[in-house]
């Protein structure tokens, strides 16, 4: 007599915790994404949980995740990463700054980490999660841009994924799952797993909605900028150390202050000294990423910050988190066990 098999949940073979307990579901689930509060909708029901995670190559990662019952979720603000949350069936009710969806299958949600996030799954609505590293995706972006990026990358929260444009990046991410279900054809630190999360990022920066896509979809005032105004930004980015002033930068490429603050706002979307702002704190992200020893109040001054407040303020709303909070978890990556 032959028995039913119980079908394999995707991502089986990467299987990190299967757990009734509430308090070791959230602390698991914090350990690959972030802390976060997790409450039951109906108290004394019986938690099914489970999480499954991939990397693909650094950057990158598949996750399915399933909770049972459902859920309140509040991670805060995500900070580093972003998630592209598909529910494989159910739903969810994504709330992210002033933006709400409620997620289905054919919807998906693409929370940003500068903005709060709050979520709601309903009752067995396991979600296939894919998680990007946020410097990773924004260093995708400018690369694709072929400038810095001033602002924020924040999505569109609701992603349509019946869109025909948005068809290849569905289709690769069912790709990719298959594969890595199927075994290790895609082998972590590859490189086909590198160009694998190069495409992800790239297609999902092409087609699905964001406060950028106006540039990436061709918008030649940004993306063609004059002479005057790349000479400028590659001024600022080799003397980014040194106090420069506006005057200092308009003596080096020929033009007047006025002349250069108009081609900036017309073709870069901003000023020049906002642009050398921001190759500043990109600067002292990338020190205290590899110097966890280097004291942040050095870092800063070093790059002309020397009102701590303000460059914290402003390193906040650039990369959501306190420039302590970059130092101290360099710091304790590096702490030899």
């Amino acid at each position: 007599m032959e028995t039913a098999t119980t079908p394999l949940l995707p991502l089986q073979r990467y299987r990190l915790f299967e757990s009734h307990d509430m308090d070791e579901a959230r602390e698991s689930v914090a350990r690959v994404f972030c802390p976060h509060g997790l409450v039951m909708l109906q108290p004394r029901t019986e938690l099914d949980a489970c999480h499954h995670s991939a990397r693909l190559h650094r950057d990158v990662s598949l996750n399915y995740v399933q909770y049972g019952p459902g859920v309140q979720i509040d991670p805060g603000y995500l900070q580093d990463f972003f998630l592209l949350q598909i529910p494989l069936r159910g739903g969810a009710e994504i709330r992210c700054g002033a933006q709400h969806v409620d997620a289905t299958p054919t919807l998906a949600s693409l929370p940003s980490p500068t903005e709060p996030l709050s979520m709601r799954w309903a009752n067995d609505s396991p979600h296939l999660i894919v998680r990007l590293a946020r410097s990773a995706l924004l260093s995708r972006l400018e690369s694709l841009l072929q400038a810095p990026v001033g602002q924020p990358l924040v999505f569109d929260l609701g992603v349509p994924l019946d869109n025909p444009a948005l068809a290849p990046l569905v289709h690769f991410i069912d790709y990719l799952r298959l594969t890595l279900d199927a075994g290790n054809a895609l082998q972590a630190g590859g490189r086909l797993a590198e160009h694998a999360e190069e495409y992800l990022m790239s297609s999902l920066l092409m087609s699905a909605g964001h406060n950028h896509s106006r540039a990436l979809a061709g918008d030649t005032r940004r993306n063609l900028l004059p002479r005057v105004v790349r000479r400028a930004q590659e001024y600022m980015a080799a003397h980014a150390e040194q106090a420069l002033s506006l005057a200092d930068i308009c003596r080096e490429v020929g033009c007047s202050a006025r002349a250069l603050q108009l081609a900036f706002r017309q073709h870069a979307g901003q000023g020049p000294m906002e642009f050398l702002r921001v190759i500043r704190l990109d600067r002292v992200r990338a020190e205290l990423q590899v110097s966890p020893g280097a004291g942040v109040r050095d870092v800063a001054q070093k790059y002309g910050f020397l009102h701590l407040g303000h460059f914290a303020a402003q390193y906040r709303i650039r990369f959501g988190e306190r420039p302590s909070e970059t130092a101290s978890r360099q710091a304790i990556a590096t702490r030899p066990m």
